[in-house]
């Protein structure tokens, strides 16, 4: 019984591990997450170590990195020295941190910069080509960010609905 439930675990790790990895996640948060997503409660450092291949050193960094992405929850128990990692099942806010983290880069640098290349470019007649080229650029970039906020209200609105419905906790 425990061999089928350990096949059926690593089926459902490779599920979670190959929709990280098409979020354009990298290889090493895209494994944690697929080991603390099958996880029913927190795992210990070292455990998290033994399942991944990982070093200690390895893992207190990622884990560092996307507990500052509000994707995992770092503590420590009391009377123990091991330090515990766990994750939020709630895989929709997961994904919707990541599309505003994709959102704010595309709408706060990138169209800021635009901008600014921009009124440089339009001081220069001989770039009107180039200039033309750049507004392109900028307008696909708008409506890529529009729709990407919209994108991360729909999320919200519903992850709501199922948790309203009872269908997640």
């Amino acid at each position: 019984m425990d061999a089928k439930k350990d096949s059926l675990k690593e089926n459902f790790k490779e599920v979670v591990y190959d929709s990280c990895k098409s979020l354009g996640l990298d290889d090493l948060p895209s494994r944690l997450i697929s080991i603390l997503q099958s996880e029913t409660s927190e795992i210990s450092l070292g455990k998290l170590s033994e399942m991944s291949g990982y070093s200690l050193s390895t893992l207190s960094t990622i884990i560092r990195g996307m507990e500052d992405l509000n994707m995992v929850k770092r503590f420590k128990k009391p009377k123990s020295r091991k330090v515990y990692v766990f994750m939020d099942k709630d895989i929709i806010s997961l994904f919707k941190e990541l599309e505003k983290k994709r959102f704010e880069q595309i709408s706060g640098r990138a169209i800021n910069k635009l901008s600014n290349i921009i009124d440089d470019y339009e001081d220069v007649e001989v770039y009107e080509e180039e200039l033309e080229l750049i507004k392109n650029y900028q307008i696909q970039i708008q409506a890529i960010a529009e729709e990407s906020k919209k994108f991360i209200q729909a999320l919200d609105i519903r992850r709501d609905s199922l948790k309203k419905s009872g269908k997640i906790k």
